[in-house]
């Protein structure tokens, strides 16, 4: 997790992100409040360029932008010369605006609308990662309608099962992604992408899960995509010469969970793939990867307000605060766990064992799930950690709550990222036509 590292500490009986007192960022932008640390996304994508990046030829690292998007995640993307990949053409929007190379998106999804297709095409997002055969029939008819040539990543199930919840594991037999690596069917999908006029064939692509801490779910994955080319070249002629090795690198959100070194893991798979491709004496294909937690998860902290204090006696504390499962899906959807402090006693004895949870009108609504902390009072400010990833990205409006201001914080300062919604957003898009 993030604290304690050279981007959030605890000092003066407060935390500090970047520097930055986390009770004078209250006092300047009010709670519910999503703080980001800059030092921390910078650290971490540095690692995506230096190591990997600058250490292999022929590689390319992806930001996964469905983990967080906004204008300044793209910018910061750029800056360090690595890729994207976009689940929608909303992400495809959101990063052209701020200037990113379209040459450089990587279109994913399971059903990208005819819409979406064009919209990409036309703006001259070239590759795709193709999903399903009726994906193939879309982009060819939009590709050949806007006579533009796209670059298919072939997605194939490798039936390997590894992440943390059911939801987040996406590499098993039963999944609504890719192709299934029996009967032939991905075969077959290459075999329609090579005939066709207006996509080229170049590689496959791998996606196992999220959240994984298992190395040898990397290694067993690119075996098998190994094997994949292969049978490929075997029975179509056809060498492929990129691979995507997906993502799925898991963070640190409590103190008993031991994520890998992303160095360690692109090590793996860069070492595998080559074994792999030395056996035909072939050259190394394009590598791919794909980390989005990894680059910003434990670089969000999440700011409240305490209000309501219920304790049961030989139960539990709820201790609700001032937003909840619309700023933070995860702990409902996924059983996440998460740790935190309450901010003006931070250095205090943390002997209160509670359950935070949120204002919205659900049972489920809790944010954090029994944590230590020092005696909670009304007015307090709890400081959720780990909520860079999947919580600003997945925030609704549910109960009709504005959502909250995005912050960015680096050596010292602060900055407005994304205002915090007002009422009048609320209704922004209602109409009061009649009926005709």
């Amino acid at each position: 997790m993030v604290l304690q590292t050279e981007f959030a500490q605890i000092r003066d009986n407060t935390l500090y992100i970047d520097d930055v007192n986390a009770m004078d960022l209250v006092k300047k932008y009010g709670t519910p409040l999503y703080v980001m640390s800059e030092g921390h996304i910078r650290h971490q994508m540095n690692e995506l360029k230096t190591k990997f990046l600058d250490k292999y030829e022929n590689v390319l690292p992806l930001f996964a932008s469905k983990s967080f998007s906004c204008l300044e995640i793209y910018r910061l993307a750029n800056e360090y010369g690595i890729g994207i990949d976009c689940v929608s053409a909303g992400e495809i929007s959101i990063a052209l605006k701020a200037g990113f190379d379209p040459h450089k998106i990587y279109f994913h999804g399971n059903n990208k609308l005819p819409s979406e297709i064009e919209y990409a095409i036309s703006h001259d997002v070239d590759h795709f990662v193709i999903d399903n055969f009726y994906e193939i029939e879309l982009v060819e008819e939009i590709a050949s309608r806007l006579d533009k040539t796209i670059y298919a990543t072939v997605r194939v199930v490798p039936e390997i099962k590894a992440g943390g919840h059911g939801f987040i594991q996406t590499g098993h037999k039963d999944t609504k992604f890719g192709f299934s690596a029996r009967h032939g069917i991905y075969l077959e999908a290459i075999s329609k992408i090579l005939e066709s006029t207006h996509i080229e064939f170049e590689g496959i692509h791998c996606h196992i899960g999220s959240q994984v801490f298992d190395l040898y779910a990397y290694i067993s994955a690119m075996k098998r995509f190994v094997g994949f080319a292969y049978e490929i070249y075997d029975q179509l002629g056809v060498m492929v010469t990129k691979i995507n090795a997906g993502g799925g690198y898991g963070i640190a959100y409590t103190k008993k969970d031991e994520p890998l070194d992303f160095e360690v893991i692109t090590t793996e798979i860069m070492k595998t793939i080559k074994e792999g491709y030395d056996k035909r004496g072939w050259d190394m294909p394009m590598v791919l990867v794909e980390p989005g937690r990894y680059v910003v998860g434990n670089a969000g902290i999440t700011l409240y307000t305490i209000g309501a204090i219920k304790e049961i006696p030989d139960v539990r504390t709820y201790v609700s605060i001032d937003g909840g499962m619309t700023d933070n899906i995860r702990t409902c959807l996924y059983d996440a766990d998460y740790e935190g402090v309450i901010v003006n006693k931070a250095e205090q004895p943390k002997d209160t064992k509670v359950t935070v949870a949120g204002k919205i009108c659900e049972s489920g609504d809790i944010v954090v799930k029994e944590v230590m902390v020092a005696k909670p009072e009304p007015g307090d400010i709890f400081a959720q950690f780990s909520t860079g990833a999947y919580h600003y990205s997945m925030a609704s409006n549910y109960n009709q709550l504005p959502k909250p201001a995005v912050v960015f914080t680096y050596q010292g300062k602060s900055k407005l990222v994304i205002r915090r919604q007002t009422f009048d957003d609320l209704t922004y898009y209602d109409t009061n036509e009649d009926y005709e």
